[in-house]
């Protein structure tokens, strides 16, 4: 072999070493083998710990409701003749001690009061009428009226003082109350619904 042939081989590598330097794949991460006889240990999922409690939601300051002199729009302006169709009293809640009162009316007169939105699915109107002077010729009528299309959803009438409890399957909506007194020296009506309707 002459020189010639030696110098051209080496050329040949040179120029072949400079293409494979200058072309070079992406090397590719190395990752150890595993022997065949290790068993690879999972990594145990890490222990879910529960978001803490969110505290229980803190019970509305009761609004007060009032009349309004502007109620002519109304879909429902007077009171039926007879509101004992809607029945007596409704039995009382067992806890007493998670019963929240969220709003009320008081007054000495009847009359058709604002607009009020209840957002409670479950919630009851607890009244109670007051009369000393002729307690005898005292009475008391009250309906709770849906706003969207003026059906009344509860009434109550009272002949003499005492109280009632009408309890209302009905929330997320707009009603008002029309009220009717006689010989009545105050009442309340009182808006309450149970903590675990907040």
């Amino acid at each position: 072999m002459d020189k010639g042939d030696i110098f051209s081989i080496l050329a040949a590598l040179i120029v072949v070493s400079l293409v494979a330097v200058v072309f070079q794949p992406p090397v590719a991460d190395v990752v150890p083998e595993v022997p065949a006889n290790v068993t690879l240990e999972t990594t145990p999922n890490p222990s879910v710990t529960p978001p803490p409690a969110l505290p229980s939601p803190e019970p509305p300051e009761p609004v007060r409701i009032s009349y309004t002199t502007e109620f002519w729009d109304r879909p429902c302006c007077y009171l039926p003749d007879n509101l004992t169709f809607y029945g007596g009293s409704d039995p009382l809640w067992k806890n007493s001690s998670d019963i929240i009162q969220f709003a009320y009316i008081e007054e000495k007169k009847g009359g058709i009061t604002e607009v009020f939105h209840v957002p409670y699915a479950v919630w009851r109107l607890n009244c109670s009428v007051s009369a000393t002077i002729r307690p005898e010729a005292a009475r008391f009528r009250m309906a709770l009226v849906d706003l969207e299309n003026g059906a009344i959803v509860e009434g109550a009438e009272l002949r003499y003082p005492g109280s009632i409890i009408k309890n209302v399957q009905r929330g997320g909506k707009d009603f008002y109350l029309i009220v009717a007194v006689d010989e009545v020296d105050s009442y309340r009506i009182t808006l309450e619904t149970l903590a675990q309707y907040l």
